[in-house]
């Protein structure tokens, strides 16, 4: 079973976040195991253009930009439309115990990672936590000695 710890927006969605007073934007591509390559993108809201224009600069080219409501609504509401190939997800977490259900669900991937990827030794206790930087999902991996940062669709997939 795949889990995606995002929820997916709606045009519905969409028309609350912006009558909640939200009109910065950062859309960003979203690579998830359950989304297919080049069609997912996460939608993080801000209060202020600034704060919008701080996470845009964190992102790689092509990774990203900042929209601002109404000008670029359509642009959304296209990639809403049903049909569209496009999946956006709100950056925003929909479960208090998400890290600890990725860990279960994808524990396979992530046995799989330790061993192929790193020089974590399997005798060792491994903690592996999962956070969001700038709409990115990292996985945190530490033995006590060693930390690992990488990104979690490394680890997933």
């Amino acid at each position: 079973m795949l889990y995606n710890p995002f929820e997916q927006v709606t045009k519905s969605s969409f028309r609350e976040l912006f009558e909640s007073g939200y009109s910065d934007f950062v859309l960003q591509r979203f690579e998830w195991p359950d989304v297919k390559d080049k069609t997912g993108f996460l939608l993080t809201p801000y209060d202020d253009k600034e704060s919008a224009d701080q996470h845009a600069h964190q992102l790689g080219a092509k990774e990203g930009r900042v929209l601002q409501l109404p000008q670029d609504a359509d642009k959304i509401e296209n990639m809403l439309t049903t049909g569209s190939g496009y999946r956006i997800f709100l950056n925003r977490i929909k479960e208090e115990n998400w890290d600890k259900r990725m860990l279960k669900l994808y524990e396979k991937n992530i046995v799989n990672y330790l061993r192929t990827k790193t020089r974590f030794q399997r005798k060792n206790p491994i903690d592996i936590l999962f956070s969001l930087e700038y709409g990115r999902v990292v996985a945190t991996i530490s033995d006590g000695q060693t930390q690992k940062k990488v990104f979690a669709i490394d680890i997933l997939r």
